[in-house]
């Protein structure tokens, strides 16, 4: 598993900015962390989502459909590779 380290808090955010980035910021590391507890572990590219979401470039349901997306085609890649062993 790839840590995640949350993006620099800016100093120039108001209270309320500041509070929701760190809203973000925990519920980047709790999420990466129940993945990581169902057995899959982050990689960089999903740990790069997250760290967007923090920044505020990425919604939630945004960071999640693109790592479900990752991970269909990671699978895919996978079943077809076994299916090609199998041929041989």
């Amino acid at each position: 598993m790839i840590p995640f380290t949350a993006p620099a808090l800016p100093d120039d955010l108001a209270p309320d900015q500041r509070a929701h980035w760190l809203r973000r910021q925990a519920t980047a590391r709790n999420t990466l962390e129940i993945q990581a507890l169902t057995g899959t572990a982050a990689n960089a590219e999903t740990v790069a989502l997250f760290q967007r979401y923090v920044r505020g470039e990425v919604t939630l349901a945004q960071a999640i459909a693109q790592v479900r997306e990752q991970m269909a085609q990671e699978h895919q890649s996978y079943r077809q590779f076994l299916n090609r062993r199998n041929i041989i």
